[in-house]
């Protein structure tokens, strides 16, 4: 077990030191002196089963850094130390009240007092268990989910761990207990991209997050526009991770048919493109975002063309779902022509599977077989109408319209992503565009492009 002793006042930790080592010597204390080194430390080196944290802490407020805590590494024993004016004035009642395991020490320090306390506190740990946070297992034990995945519950019928090392997993969510949207916040912030759970429930949250988020679908009205889009980016994030880690299964299929046919209805409950554009609720600009507004924009194009199939505008939709599904990183999905210098930083095998991912994304497209030839659109999707794109490098005479639809749309959505949604840079992006679409099969879609976005 460890212990963490939060305190500015560095002349204090031997003190602490001394006493842990004379009384508690299995157990390991680590002293900080600021809010923000205290978390990281709880984060990254625990688990902790102790708190200790010294009330005249100057840059923190001690019952905010408390919450804070609890709200990054769940409930355990702290204890509160301090001259008993300080408490009276820096601990919240409220926060004291509300938990049994919070106790406070009166300075000045008495080593067989402070020990005692201490005591009782590390006996409570020791009947949590905390220790048993931190497991043990092989890699291929786990499997990893996007953070994002878990902003769509506040509770989860089972443990969910960060990985420490290849074979140390860090308990991060307690199973059926309740968590706040803070705290994946939180691990956002410390740039933490991968929750990791046990192979057997993997499936499990993954089937339950495509329930919760199809009921939502069927019951968002027009009259809630920014929670159908919020809903249908989780729906996005869902659908790549159960086709990477599980495949393409029936119920994924009409999952994948719920999410397309409300590309339709966002378009519905909206006045204009300009309109959802410029709300649009993009928060990372990370490939579910960016799929969820390149479907909505195909829709557009295809409805002001005239296009009534439900099967030609289907096909966008899908192709917007799959097209950088097996992209190694995101940020390589703002990559758009075969000689970017980003690619000089790859190693010869990520090159070639970047420049390969359209052919594998299509192939998946396969599996779903009531989508005819959204393969080919997934192919082309990188390519340009100069034929500086890839994967083939092609250019206007061998791409397809619904191709050119589809790529108008991709480069649009990478644009915005890397400048922003206003109406300048709208226009901006649009003006650029002219001499590059205003031929071949990319002239009647990008014009009605253009209508659309002067549509008020």
């Amino acid at each position: 077990m460890k212990a963490l002793f939060v305190c500015d006042e560095i002349e204090d930790w031997d003190l602490l030191k001394n006493i842990f080592h004379a009384h508690f010597s299995s157990i390991e204390l680590l002293c900080v002196s600021a809010a923000k080194e205290a978390l990281d430390t709880l984060m990254f080196e625990g688990p902790f089963g102790l708190i200790i944290l010294e009330c005249s802490i100057k840059e923190s407020d001690p019952t905010l850094l408390a919450e804070e805590i609890y709200e990054t590494i769940g409930e355990r024993p702290l204890i509160f130390v301090g001259t008993a004016a300080m408490i009276k004035d820096r601990v919240k009642q409220e926060f004291f009240d509300t938990y049994d395991m919070v106790t406070i020490y009166n300075k000045p320090y008495k080593p067989l007092e402070l020990k005692n306390s201490i005591n009782e506190a590390i006996n409570w740990a020791k009947q949590l268990e905390y220790e048993q946070s931190v497991v043990e297992l092989d890699s291929s034990e786990f499997l990893p989910l996007k953070l994002r995945n878990f902003y769509l519950y506040d509770q989860v019928p089972f443990d969910v761990y960060i990985e420490l090392t290849k074979t140390k997993y860090l308990k991060a969510i307690t199973a059926h207990k309740k968590y706040t949207q803070s705290i994946i916040q939180d691990f956002q912030k410390r740039n933490i991209k991968y929750l990791y759970l046990e192979k057997n429930e993997h499936l499990n949250f993954l089937e339950n997050s495509i329930k919760k988020i199809s009921q939502s679908l069927y019951q968002t009205d027009k009259s809630d526009r920014v929670r159908r889009l919020q809903t249908l980016v989780a729906a996005v994030l869902v659908s790549h991770q159960y086709i990477k880690d599980v495949g393409v299964s029936d119920s994924l299929k009409e999952f994948v048919d719920l999410i397309i046919i409300n590309f339709g209805k966002v378009i519905e409950d909206h006045t204009s493109l300009q309109e959802i554009l410029l709300n649009f609720p993009i928060e990372h600009g990370d490939l579910a975002e960016q799929a969820v507004l390149k479907g909505i924009i195909c829709e557009f194009m295809v409805r002001s063309m005239g296009w009534r199939s439900d099967l030609t505008r289907s096909k966008t939709g899908l192709a917007s779902i799959l097209h950088d599904i097996f992209l190694e990183r995101e940020e390589w999905s703002t990559i758009t022509y075969k000689d970017h210098p980003h690619l000089d930083d790859l190693t010869e095998l990520q090159r070639k599977n970047f420049i390969d991912h359209p052919f594998k994304a299509a192939e998946t497209s396969r599996y779903f077989s009531n989508y005819a030839d959204v393969d080919f659109i997934i192919e082309q999707h990188h390519e340009q109408p100069d034929g500086t794109g890839f994967p083939r490098g092609i250019n206007s005479g061998k791409i397809t319209k619904v191709s050119a639809i589809f790529i108008i749309a991709n480069n649009l959505v990478i644009q915005v992503v890397i400048n922003g949604i206003t109406p300048s840079t709208i226009q901006n992006i649009m003006q650029s565009f002219k001499d590059l679409y205003l031929g071949g099969p990319f002239k009647e879609p990008f014009n009605h492009l253009i209508k659309e976005l002067k549509r008020k």
